[in-house]
């Protein structure tokens, strides 16, 4: 089998993204092969890795405060798309109407493609770690907060 192309590679992150967006449960997996892992990086930030389950539930409680989430690329913003390793390279900006208010992050997501290039294996995600700190303990609470309901 020969190693897919760029256009694919890029494709399939881009497809990613767009099922990211729908934000499900079920939508942020739909292009994770099976053992995919989530890593969420720097280390301070203390998340450890996720399969697809454990990621899938992470969104179905988000969904209780944040029912939409938006990810694109930064303007200007261009892939970076290494064809060899099958990886893709993005930096991403995050918009949410939250239950405690207004979310907008920034990450440069490291996607590792399976070796057909239509799947993702592993995500490395290094997010805003000042911002993420100061909002994660909030958004935790509302979803307490909304399960108690």
């Amino acid at each position: 089998m020969s190693s897919p192309s760029r256009e694919q590679l890029l494709g399939t992150a881009k497809l990613f993204i767009e099922a990211f967006n729908e934000f499900t449960p079920e939508s942020v997996v739909r292009y994770r092969s099976p053992t995919c892992t989530h890593r969420l990086v720097p280390a301070t930030l203390n998340s450890p890795p996720q399969s697809n389950t454990e990621y899938a539930g992470l969104i179905a409680a988000l969904t209780t405060i944040m029912p939409t989430f938006h990810l694109r690329i930064v303007d200007g913003g261009e892939p970076v798309v290494d064809e060899v390793t099958r990886k893709v390279v993005l930096h991403l900006k995050s918009r949410s109407e939250t239950a405690v208010g207004l979310y907008e992050n920034e990450y440069v997501w490291m996607l590792t493609l399976s070796k057909d290039g239509k799947l993702v294996d592993d995500i490395l995600e290094f997010a805003d770690s000042l911002y993420t700190s100061d909002q994660l303990p909030k958004l935790k609470k509302a979803v307490e907060d909304a399960v108690k309901k």
